[in-house]
């Protein structure tokens, strides 16, 4: 008897741990897929790199070293409109459409970048 309850308790173990599995068929994917994001640093008065080109979809993250807050506009000020990123913090940005956006830094119009989404 107490050979059947061991094997009953070590079976549904088994069933429980392989039920566990975090590769299931129908769980759902992460948006963004596979794509590692692309990094763009805040300097004083330069965005390194300057331009970028990546695959709709891709992931953007800005990050400030500039030693104060920035500002972080597109030239539209609607797709990217961040006021005030701390230093050493960063703004995480995405956009799934094809195109160039062109963005600026806030107080310096001379400061420049932008990102082209290619499909």
């Amino acid at each position: 008897m107490r050979s059947i309850l061991s094997f009953i308790f070590i079976y549904f173990g088994i069933i429980v741990i392989t039920a566990c599995n975090k590769n299931a068929t129908g769980m759902p994917e992460p948006q963004g897929g596979l794509l590692p994001t692309n990094y763009i640093f805040i300097k004083d008065a330069t965005f390194s790199p300057t331009n970028i080109t990546a695959v709709n979809g891709s992931s953007f993250t800005f990050v400030n070293q500039s030693g104060s807050s920035k500002g972080l506009y597109s030239s539209d000020s609607v797709i990217i409109n961040k006021q005030g990123i701390a230093d050493n913090t960063s703004y995480f940005f995405k956009k799934d459409t094809v195109g160039t956006i062109y963005y600026r830094m806030a107080g310096k119009p001379t400061v420049v970048g932008s990102i082209t989404l290619t499909p």
